[in-house]
């Protein structure tokens, strides 16, 4: 019988609710990457850090406790580990998921007709990168539906990225939009705080799926393929789709992401893409398609002294998309590119100045 468990039988009634029920790391609603990390954050890491010195007796207050399957510990706040030596995100996955679900999001994703008037099945969020290329070419070739690739073009995504996958689309006759977004002026005021109060990658995210949503209402296409390798929804159950309505039209679309429902690790990505005879242009960073993930990377990690891809690598091991030791791999070259980022930031300032002025 584990500390907590004896403490819990024998005192129960007299401990905090934090002790004495585990939780979701989405239940503690911190921010993640310590952004804004204020008070509360700061009490609810305290917390996490005191349950999972209780679980395991070992102090993560003097050194980072692991989780035994996964990347994430105890620096990020709505981490605890427990006796068994897992995380609360690996407890919580394991719990939920079951296989049947996403068979079934699957089924209904593939029979969802289209909208009155549509020409086209379904668009793929296409960032050029290794997954939704995969997505594309699956849905395409597996699936046969009608599609449309749309790039969001953040400034920071290269034109031999943008031109290669052009050619994946042209080889699979499909059209490829692409829709432009100004993220400089956020990166900006994030390097200014020294990204305490965001993280470039999530700002973008956020921007990338409103415009695909809005190309989407506009075309009355109500479904979007991502070419994401984990969950939409871990609880109460995982779920692979995210049902979005339109406030303005009441149009409901479906966000499902492909090489999750299908279970297919980074190995099958790549072997589908060799099979296919495509692949990506080489990228230094945790991306495949932009370049702004190794441009901050040094800074942000010097910040949260560990690396900010973390969170997302940790998720694709816990889906077993890659194993641990490639995940770490991935996350083990850092260069200080940060010279580099405020050259690219301001460029594309200027670029931004410049066109407002002739408009």
């Amino acid at each position: 019988m584990t500390i907590q468990h004896t403490l819990i039988k024998k005192f129960g009634f007299m401990l905090p609710k934090f002790l004495r029920e585990d939780y979701s790391p989405y239940k503690c609603k911190v921010s993640v990457n310590g952004i804004n990390y204020d008070f509360r954050t700061r009490r609810i890491h305290w917390q996490n850090k005191i349950k999972t010195w209780i679980n395991t007796g070992k102090n993560p207050f003097i050194k980072p406790v692991e989780c035994k399957t996964c990347l994430f510990d105890t620096r990020i706040p709505n981490i605890y580990i427990g006796a068994d030596g897992i995380c609360n995100m690996c407890m919580t996955y394991k719990q939920n998921f079951k296989q049947e679900i996403l068979d079934s999001e699957l089924e209904t994703f593939l029979n969802t007709p289209r909208e009155e008037g549509a020409t086209i099945d379904a668009v793929v969020g296409f960032s050029g990168g290794k997954d939704s290329a995969v997505s594309l070419i699956t849905a395409r070739q597996k699936f046969g539906l009608n599609l449309t690739a749309v790039l969001v073009q953040n400034g920071f995504i290269p034109e031999p990225v943008i031109e290669n996958g052009r050619k994946l689309c042209d080889k699979l006759g499909v059209e490829l939009v692409v829709l432009d977004i100004d993220l400089a002026p956020y990166v900006k005021e994030m390097m200014d705080n020294n990204f305490k109060t965001g993280y470039p990658c999530y700002k973008c995210g956020d921007m990338f799926y409103k415009e695909i949503q809005d190309y989407c209402v506009e075309h009355r296409i109500n479904r979007i393929i991502m070419g994401r390798n984990w969950w939409h929804w871990i609880e109460p159950e995982v779920r692979s789709t995210k049902w979005v309505t339109d406030e303005k039209s009441g149009m409901k679309l479906q966000i499902f992401s492909l090489p999750f429902v299908l279970q297919l690790t980074e190995h099958d990505i790549y072997q589908i893409l060799d099979e296919f005879g495509w692949s990506t242009v080489k990228i230094h960073g945790n991306s495949t398609n932009c370049v702004l993930p190794g441009l901050v990377e040094y800074a942000v990690s010097q910040r949260l002294g560990y690396h900010p891809e973390l969170q997302l690598l940790s998720r694709e091991v816990i889906t077993g998309f890659l194993d641990k030791e490639e995940a770490k791999h991935q996350l083990s070259e850092v260069r200080d590119n940060t010279k580099t980022l405020e050259k690219m930031v301001n460029a594309k300032l200027e670029e931004i100045k410049d066109r407002n002025n002739e408009n």
